[in-house]
């Protein structure tokens, strides 16, 4: 995808879409690239967040808060 890098690969769609939801949050524009349908059967290489480079550093911190969040 022209324009974007990849962030983080994910097992399903459904799994890189709750994570999304911590983009959408801190305003971060991002894409999902995977081969599933509804995300309910996972694909052949899961699914991958894709954001533009410039918010790369950005979306790795705000991953990482989340992770911290949900494990404690």
């Amino acid at each position: 995808m022209k324009g974007f890098v990849a962030l983080a690969n994910f097992r399903t769609r459904l799994e890189a879409e709750t994570v999304a939801g911590l983009l959408t949050g801190a305003d971060v524009n991002y894409l999902i690239q995977s081969l599933e349908g509804a995300g309910f059967v996972p694909g052949p290489r899961g699914a991958t967040i894709m954001v533009r480079p410039e918010d790369l550093q950005k979306s790795k911190h705000v991953i990482a808060i989340g992770e911290e969040e949900s494990d404690a």
